[in-house]
């Protein structure tokens, strides 16, 4: 095969990472728009994965590379069963990767043949950290520890029936998961302090070491410890964590757990480690294998997607993160969560979100015996030790605003004297804390509690004087409103404010409690597959942490979900005695809760979410773990109106030991429209424009039927799409076909279809592909004949001098998914007679711009300085130039130029202001 140069472009997560900073999102260059992915150069120059022919192998390779003139250095043997190749390092590098590529092809030992990708590590929230010394506060570590033994109902665990199935006594015992990670923190007590068998953590291994960033040597080791990075120890905890101060366990607390450490202390890491770390750990026998791993794609082409569906084909369920850029809106599904039989999971928000500080205790009677913990950031002046104060709320019936902030002066109808009530106040961004104190010691105030006003951990605020201050989270500063404005009072004790004094509550979720996070990445594929899978709990989830950075965290994104999810199918192959991954998708989908849609700032309590948001549902573990009808399909896809599928059916099978009478019908999610009004060639930002009222019409060939005892029956599913819509903005429809039987089963397959042409999406952005300076961050195109003045080229990348050199540098936006992305150089005039040149699509080109050519790319933006050097190495010579801009369209033929866009950029002129040494 001839295999191209692949760019993943970033999530907001890459290990599914920080999901709060994801939802923000990069900014894009077109428009202005937001929560767009900034394509980066993550290949690794003149590196390759290489899978073997039959009866080939790792010597036979290097042989047969230098007899092709291509002499290399191995990076790894990936000599496993199955996937059989080795990655490795060209000595040279100064090769067009096109001709490369398929150079490497042709080498007898050679089956197919990758450039090696790079993914970026996690980026963790900055939600919440704390100590794991609770015992330094009298009586919080009692409470904390009285919570974990007494109270089973866990939210997190309650929301996907876990608790239910831990109540059975099922525990994922026997069920062995592996997860691929940062490494983890094994001395942690909520970890078990150990490492091998009878341990928490048994098995696993370091495939890097704390030096590996991404692009240099592995250093293997044979323990996945590490403290350097915690989201591994996050989602270890997430599944095993035994009883703990905190209030919570895994989810899985009885599963054997093995660790795969792929990341260093820094850096990234390479496909062929992620690959490497796969196929050991489906050697070392595991049942599930876990990953939040990957990029931005739609595409299932890449070697990891490759590998991981090579695994689930072989027997193992893999569970991976559909990432975090749902503020980008639609068709931005993950890889290799988009891989086939791979379960890709979304987020949902926890009914209980917690919090991490220094703990204080409220009651509703200034009464020790009813206290309750609550938690708080001390801000600039500490409360005084062992004080009890009434709470007094800044309400609008006594602002002069009618706000719960002070950025002004309260009105008359407050009281003149506040010196001896802590007044909780809203922190209102439209002033400060200092101006709200400020206004407030207008009547005397000098305890004051802060409630942040939107998610997020609550930070230490400052004031001009103050006897104590701090501030608390939103959902807790909401709790308390409720029950003051009830009629209760409400007093705060305060024993000891250091710092070292920290704790953990659970309060009720007031912002979206169970509703799909509005960062979770929305499908579907580019082939308009169903994307994602199904829907776990990782909005704002406690867990464990190194025990140097605190032992506990607070973290948000589908990073957590997905262990949730791994520990989810370890209870049901505990529980039903199976591991067939498809069998297993097919009970968790067809389980599955469907929930309603959240738009990041509105609830909408009577409408489904859409399939493209949260798959089946959020998984149900007792209802997968019982129920008696099996469905044969996990879902159905429709695909788009130039591919529509008409007809299609799927089977229901009776297990249980009587007759059931099942009604089948169809439930309508939300219709939404790719792209906004006005704007055609530019997808919408979530939350993307609702098609009111548009739902696909769905008939049966049997609208109730009668299963016998043992017998299976196939329902036949014809759908017409819904009428009346714009096909050029794309709307994507979506539901769900009911199955009700008599015996209490209530299941489900969900469906998704696309109205419009995928292949005639337009691809490179019409008015953001030119020329500008690279050493101004600014996005005005370069004036027509500009001359550059660069240092001379060393290598592809920008020399980090000052100043910075004037780089020529295109811009390169995409709006939509490519099977092949290509910047290609062009002489013009007199220079075209001074360079060697290659006719590519019928185009004779100098070389392309480093990182390019690019397959199987998401919609993002691409800006990357021009040194001179060319991706192929040539240093070019002076002269005038433009770039040749050309993206496949969806479903074209890569080899045909009739199925490209293409664009050129403003002609350029560069010159060198040194000469080449000798």
């Amino acid at each position: 095969m001839v295999a191209y140069l692949r760019l993943l472009p970033v999530l907001g997560l890459l290990l599914a990472d920080d999901a709060r900073v994801a939802a923000q999102g990069s900014h894009g260059i077109a428009h202005g728009k937001e929560d767009w992915t900034k394509g980066e150069s993550s290949f690794i120059p003149g590196a390759y994965i290489v899978e073997f022919e039959d009866g080939h192998e790792e010597a036979s390779l290097f042989s047969d590379l230098r007899r092709h003139g291509l002499a290399a250095t191995k990076r790894l043997n990936l000599n496993y069963t199955l996937f059989r190749g080795a990655s490795f390092q060209l000595d040279a590098v100064d090769l067009d990767p096109h001709s490369t590529s398929a150079r490497i092809a042709t080498v007898p030992s050679v089956k197919q043949v990758w450039p090696v990708q790079r993914y970026k590590r996690p980026a963790n929230t900055t939600l919440s950290s704390t100590s794991s010394a609770t015992d330094h506060l009298p009586n919080v570590s009692n409470l904390l520890r009285r919570a974990a033994s007494e109270n089973d109902t866990y939210a997190v665990h309650a929301q996907v029936q876990v608790d239910r199935l831990h109540a059975e006594g099922i525990t994922g015992k026997g069920i062995r998961i592996s997860i691929i990670d940062t490494g983890v923190d094994f001395n942690h007590p909520a970890l078990g302090g150990c490492f091998g068998k009878g341990c928490v953590v048994s098995y696993g291994r370091d495939m890097v070491g704390d030096d590996y960033d991404g692009s240099n040597t592995p250093v293997p080791g044979p323990e996945p410890f590490s403290t350097c990075d915690g989201h591994g120890t996050h989602v270890t905890g997430i599944i095993g964590a035994l009883p703990n101060p905190m209030g919570f366990v895994g989810a899985a607390p009885d599963a054997t757990i093995g660790m795969y450490r792929v990341f260093g202390c820094s850096g990234d890491v390479g496909a062929d480690v992620a690959i490497s770390a796969v196929n050991q750990a489906f050697e070392d026998g595991a049942d599930i294998i876990t990953l939040s791993l990957g990029g931005a794609s739609g595409w299932t082409e890449d070697p990891f997607s490759v590998a991981v569906s090579r695994i689930v084909s072989a027997g193992v369920v893999c569970t991976v993160a559909n990432g975090n850029s749902g503020s980008a809106g639609l068709f931005l599904a993950g890889t290799p969560a988009n891989g086939k039989g791979v379960t890709a999971v979304s987020s949902v928000e926890s009914t209980l979100t917690p919090y991490l500080g220094t703990g204080a205790f409220v009651s509703t009677n200034n009464s020790t015996a009813n206290q309750t913990l609550f938690v708080y950031t001390p801000g600039a002046f500490p409360f005084p030790n062992n004080i009890t104060l009434q709470v007094w709320p800044v309400t609008p019936e006594v602002t002069t605003d009618g706000t719960y902030g002070a950025c002004n002066p309260l009105s008359d109808k407050a009281p003149a004297d506040l010196s001896d009530k802590v007044i909780l106040v809203k922190y209102d961004s439209a002033c400060s804390s200092w101006t709200e104190v400020s206004n407030l010691q207008k009547n005397n105030a000098t305890y004051f509690m802060f409630w942040y006003d939107s998610p997020g951990n609550p930070w230490s605020i400052g004031a001009t004087s103050a006897s104590g201050l701090g501030m608390t989270g939103y959902s807790q500063g909401v709790q308390w409103l409720n029950e003051l404005s009830s009629g209760k009072d409400l007093w705060l004790t305060f024993v000891e404010s250091s710092s070292s004094t920290k704790a953990g509550v659970f309060v009720p979720n007031a912002i979206n409690p169970n509703y799909i996070d509005a960062f979770t990445s929305w499908g579907p594929t580019w082939q308009a597959d169903v994307n994602p899978s199904i829907t776990t709990p990782g909005g704002t989830i406690l867990s464990t942490w190194p025990l140097p950075s605190g032992g506990y965290y607070i973290d948000t994104g589908t990073s957590m979900a997905t262990p949730v999810m791994a520990a989810i199918y370890a209870l049901v192959m505990q529980a039903r005695g199976i591991r067939d991954p498809k069998a297993l998708l097919n009970l968790v989908s067809s389980t599955a809760l469907q929930l309603p849609f959240y738009d990041g700032a509105k609830l909408y309590p009577t409408e489904l979410a859409p399939v493209a948001q949260q798959g089946a549902g959020l998984a149900q573990a007792y209802e997968a773990a019982h129920t008696t009808t099996l469905l044969n399909v996990p879902n159905i896809a429709f695909n788009d109106t130039d591919n529509f599928v008409k007809k299609t059916s799927f089977t229901i099978h009776n297990t249980g030991k009587q007759s059931v009478t099942y009604s089948i019908g169809q439930t309508p999610a939300l219709t939404m429209y790719t792209y906004g009004d006005g704007d055609s060639h530019f997808p919408a930002p979530f939350p993307n424009p609702i098609a009111e009222g548009a739902s696909a019409e769905l008939s049966f060939s049997h609208n109730k039927v009668t299963v016998a005892a043992g017998q299976s029956v196939d329902i036949t599913v014809a759908t017409t799409p819904p009428k009346g819509l714009n096909a050029s903005a794309l709307p994507v429809y979506s539901g769900y076909v009911t199955v009700n039987g008599t015996n209490g089963d209530g299941l489900v397959v969900p469906y998704l279809g696309v109205v419009g042409s995928l292949a005639k999406l337009p691809v490179l952005d019409p008015d953001f592909n030119y020329m500008i300076h690279y050493n101004v961050y600014s996005t005005v195109p370069a004036a027509e004949n500009t001359t550059y003045v660069v240092p001379y080229p060393i290598s592809t990348a920008a020399q980090p001098i000052d100043p910075p050199p004037d780089y020529p540098a295109p811009i390169i936006q995409i709006d939509a998914g490519t099977p092949l992305l290509r910047a290609d150089l062009v002489a013009l005039g007199d220079t075209a007679g001074k360079v060697n040149t290659t006719k590519v699509l019928g185009v004779d080109i100098v070389g392309s711009l480093p990182g390019f050519p690019l397959a199987f790319t998401s919609r993002s933006y691409f800006v990357t300085a021009f040194t001179g050097m060319t991706q192929e190495g040539t240093i070019v010579p002076e002269g005038s130039y433009k770039f040749l801009i050309r993206a496949a369209k969806i479903y074209g033929d890569v080899n045909n130029p009739e199925d490209y866009e293409s664009m050129l950029t403003q002609t350029f002129n560069i010159q060198y202001n040194t000469t080449a040494t000798a």
